[in-house]
């Protein structure tokens, strides 16, 4: 099943860049200190948003689907998927990937200022064919469960701990954590 994942992960990475309007790499350390490796591909005419984090064994992947409202997070090292709507409200547009990319450290300010926060649930979904190709590739056959914004935790006293990804401005973990 590792190697399976592992196969479709990399053919992804490889073939996904080729009908991607724009794609991009890069190179951060993570909070541990490892370093972590990011492809972003945009596909503009379908409006879809591809992630994948090279991270070891919490490698991720990430699509954010803009024509069916629906973000998708598959972690391997978890052995899940998670979905959650996408508020088009307040979510960043498709448009603001590139911006952000070229710019990255210099944005840092404007992407916390973006910051989206989303916890697991234990609703598990069923059908993933109602989202799309996109989100139904990612998380086929995976335990696939529903995630719901939050706002981010207060500043203060307490403490928090969340194990899941975080890709620019958005961070989806299962946390759990008291604040004052």
């Amino acid at each position: 099943m590792g190697a399976t994942i592992l196969f479709v992960t990399l053919l992804g990475a490889f073939i996904h860049p080729l009908l991607a309007d724009e794609s991009y790499q890069y190179a951060e350390q993570g909070p541990n200190g490892i370093t972590m490796y990011h492809t972003v591909n945009i596909n503009e005419q379908v409006k879809v948003v591809v992630f994948n984090v090279y991270s070891g064994k919490q490698s991720a992947n990430a699509v954010f689907d803009y024509r069916q409202n629906i973000i998708a997070y598959h972690m391997p090292y978890r052995g899940i998927c998670v979905v959650a709507h996408m508020d088009i409200a307040t979510f960043p547009g498709l448009g603001i990937f590139n911006k952000f990319i070229h710019t990255k450290r210099e944005k840092e300010k404007e992407l916390n200022k973006l910051l989206k926060h989303y916890e697991i649930t234990n609703q598990q979904v069923g059908d993933l064919s109602q989202f799309g190709n996109a989100v139904d590739g990612l998380c086929w056959g995976v335990p696939t469960y529903w995630a719901t914004e939050k706002p981010r935790p207060r500043a203060g006293f307490g403490a928090q701990g969340c194990a899941g990804i975080h890709f620019l401005f958005i961070h989806v973990g299962l946390c759990a954590g008291f604040h004052f």
